[in-house]
């Protein structure tokens, strides 16, 4: 029996908000993506230095940042000095890198629902679940629907055991072979898989098992529209006003 969320998840979410239009995983993206008509985004979690959960997806600073250097080792004091907007155009520098906690007032806020990924530094994945759940634990509202995934195995027992009341969704590239198996035992409720390797056969597969399938980073309205007839859950996508369209 699925997770209750599901029965409201929409069909399109904004990926690191709505990073086709504004840089990932920034307030801007988030906002943007609301602006846009999306009602559900994801965005990427980790911490920092002093064990403070921050929205970033590269265990690096130098690619979203003017910062270098990798985040864990990086206190929150100097995090928020960076500049995570100047990259991406002149229109958003001063962005900073969100807090999770700036980020879920701002998504329950807006009335968003939000897929979690949560993306540990390599060796720091138990300590980084474990700050993650306890964080949104003293503050996430209740109503705010909440979805966790993650591409690691450990991050998803630690979520599964400190917040079993949230849905999880086992993140990979490929399908691999014993996808149940590993669904079941980690008690994940959906899959979350690179578009180059979802066919129609996969889908029914997954779905006739009673699984739920989300399928990124989709940003061709046509190819959108073809997992959706096939009956994929949702589309993670950077532009869901462009995704949007076909629905």
């Amino acid at each position: 029996m699925s997770h209750p969320l599901f029965d409201n998840l929409p069909r399109i979410i904004g990926h690191r908000g709505a990073c086709g239009h504004a840089p990932e995983n920034t307030l801007a993206s988030i906002r943007k993506a609301a602006e846009l008509g999306a009602r559900f985004i994801e965005i990427d979690v980790t911490l920092t230095s002093d064990n403070v959960a921050v929205i970033q997806h590269d265990t690096g600073l130098n690619r979203c940042t003017n910062g270098k250097g990798p985040i864990i080792l990086t206190p929150l004091e100097e995090v928020k000095k960076l500049d995570a907007g100047g990259w991406f155009s002149d229109e958003f520098k001063g962005e900073t890198v969100p807090t999770l906690r700036e980020a879920v007032d701002l998504i329950h806020e807006l009335g968003l629902g939000l897929n979690l990924e949560i993306k540990p530094s390599r060796g720091w994945q138990v300590p980084t679940a474990t700050q993650v759940c306890c964080e949104l634990a003293s503050y996430a509202p209740e109503d705010m629907p909440l979805l966790f995934s993650s591409f690691d195995p450990e991050a998803l027992v630690i979520a599964r055991d400190m917040m079993p009341d949230v849905p999880r969704g086992y993140l990979t590239e490929t399908i691999f072979p014993d996808w149940k198996k590993r669904l079941d035992d980690l008690g994940c409720e959906a899959l979350h898989c690179e578009k180059y390797f979802v066919t129609k056969e996969k889908v029914a597969e997954i779905k006739s098992a009673g699984y739920k399938l989300l399928v990124y980073t989709v940003n061709d309205p046509e190819m959108g529209k073809c997992f959706l007839d096939w009956g994929v859950d949702a589309i993670i996508t950077d532009f869901p006003d462009r995704i949007g369209n076909i629905l």
